[in-house]
């Protein structure tokens, strides 16, 4: 049996056994209240009742033997006249209808002694209906006497009901305290012996987990005891722990032997590396050239000077495409291009221009310096780390924004300024943005910002980044003059 199954069948056990011993003090505690309430609800109202007939009949007994006596006046006889045959009887049949009311409201509890009392309370008063019918004293006498009888029976009835409802509560409620008492002892034990269980299971859990300690510091040579007649998970486990720690010592004796695959490995790495830069460079220009395509095509009709102006610069991208490409196939490195020199403001129009035919809904802006400015790097290289930035710039505002290219010499270096009112970055981004393979875009390859970097150092220069979270980003490019 697995650990899962014991320790979940062992709280299930304690769930059910816990949940039969409330249902059944609940429902043991719910009779012995309907019972209680018959006490309460019925006999103890209905007992008044019956002394308030009694005390009513006693009065009326009483004004109707004065009545046939005849000692009164006749102004005196005519008020006890009214007295006897109206006021009397009519509180007593309200009693009556209030006694008859309380029975009739418990007779759905199935509590056979109702219907009996129902039936004596009926009798009860068809001989008080009898009094007021006499006419004379030993007639109304002997209707009294009837009727007192039966009053005396029907209260006995109902006392005998009362104390025997009662005494059967009290044995309930005394037999269901043992019964309940007795269970929640048997719960308690039950939970005791899955508590036993539950530690007997895992106990060897901290051996294993010392084990793991120790594996971690490099000791190899250790095992854990284990019964063969442990067949649960962390009898199992034990037994894999052991056969990790033989296989740990052989690999452990083959790490020697492998070293030489662990360095053509590594430069396998730096192959696709190399590859993956490569990959990243071709996207730029063919997204640029795919831009391009589409604006001529919705442009077909203009004139031709546009078309052959956009032509040019679809060649003009297919060229730095291969020369990027040749490139990084001879050489995993940029390489710097010192007898190479490049108009800033003249590349920074050609870059803006083309720019400007994207649909992206970005705005671009330039500050250039009034004289032009030189950088000594190769063209395409500066070119493409422009461009790298720009796209980054525009990818950050992808509802649109504004970007502003600024050119200016400031002391003894050249200065280049992309600034966009873009996302901006986290601290954490900003400190990573230049490390290869980190990106935050889920189709980037991490490559644009880290080789930016190194084209800019090839140059001698540096590159700088500014941003805030929602005020935009701002990359500066120094290089010397």
């Amino acid at each position: 049996m697995s650990i899962r199954t014991k320790v979940i069948g062992a709280f299930c056990a304690i769930l059910v056994l816990f949940g039969a011993v409330s249902s059944y003090t609940y429902l043991k505690s719910s009779r012995v209240n309907q019972r209680l309430s018959l006490v309460s609800d019925l006999f103890l109202p209905l007992s008044r009742q019956m002394m308030q007939i009694q005390v009513g009949a006693q009065n009326l007994s009483e004004e109707m033997v004065r009545y046939y006596s005849g000692d009164e006046s006749t102004s005196d006889r005519s008020t006890f006249s009214r007295m006897a045959r109206d006021l009397y009887p009519y509180a007593i049949r309200k009693k009556f209808l209030l006694s008859e009311q309380l029975l009739l409201k418990f007779s759905e509890t199935n509590h056979e002694p109702i219907a009996q009392l129902l039936q004596m309370l009926n009798d009860l008063r068809g001989r008080f209906e009898a009094l007021p019918a006499a006419q004379n004293k030993q007639q109304f006498q002997e209707q009294f006497a009837l009727f007192r009888s039966a009053h005396q029976v029907l209260s006995k009835k109902i006392d005998e009901e009362c104390e025997k409802v009662t005494n059967e509560a009290q044995a309930r409620g005394k037999e269901t305290l043992i019964t309940s008492v007795s269970l929640s002892l048997f719960l308690t034990l039950t939970g005791f012996f899955c508590m036993i269980l539950v530690y007997r299971v895992l106990n060897p859990l901290p051996q294993l987990i010392q084990s793991l300690k120790r594996l971690t510091s490099g000791d190899f040579d250790q095992t854990i005891k284990v019964k063969s007649s442990d067949k649960d998970e962390i009898g199992q486990l034990a037994r894999e722990f052991n056969r990790m720690l033989g296989a740990l010592k052989e690999r452990d004796q083959k790490i020697k032997t492998q070293q030489s695959e662990l360095l053509q490995s590594e430069k396998l790495a730096a192959i696709g590396q190399l590859s993956a830069e490569v990959v990243h460079e071709i996207r730029n220009p063919l997204n640029s050239m795919n831009l391009n395509i589409d604006w001529l095509e919705s442009e077909l009709q203009s004139s031709n000077l546009e078309i052959k102006k956009t032509l040019k610069s679809i060649s003009r991208e297919i060229a730095r495409l291969t020369q990027i490409t040749e490139s990084y196939l001879v050489r995993a490195r940029v390489k710097t291009h010192e007898n190479l020199t490049t108009e800033v403001n003249s590349l920074l129009r050609e870059i803006i221009d083309f720019e400007r035919g994207d649909k992206s809904g970005v705005e671009i802006e330039a500050e250039l310096n009034s004289n032009e400015i030189y950088i000594h790097s190769d063209r395409s290289k500066i070119k493409q780390a422009f461009i790298n930035v720009l796209k980054n710039a525009k990818e950050a505002m992808p509802k649109g924004g504004k970007i502003l290219i600024k050119t200016c010499i400031a002391g003894d270096s050249t200065q280049v300024i992309f600034k966009d009112s873009g996302l901006g970055m986290t601290e954490e981004t900003k400190l990573k943005s230049f490390l290869p393979f980190f990106t935050t875009k889920p189709n980037g390859t991490g490559l644009g910002l880290a080789l930016t970097k190194e084209i800019v150092e090839a140059a001698k220069g540096r590159i700088l980044v500014a941003s805030q979270m929602g005020m935009g980003t701002t990359f500066t490019f120094q290089f010397p003059t």
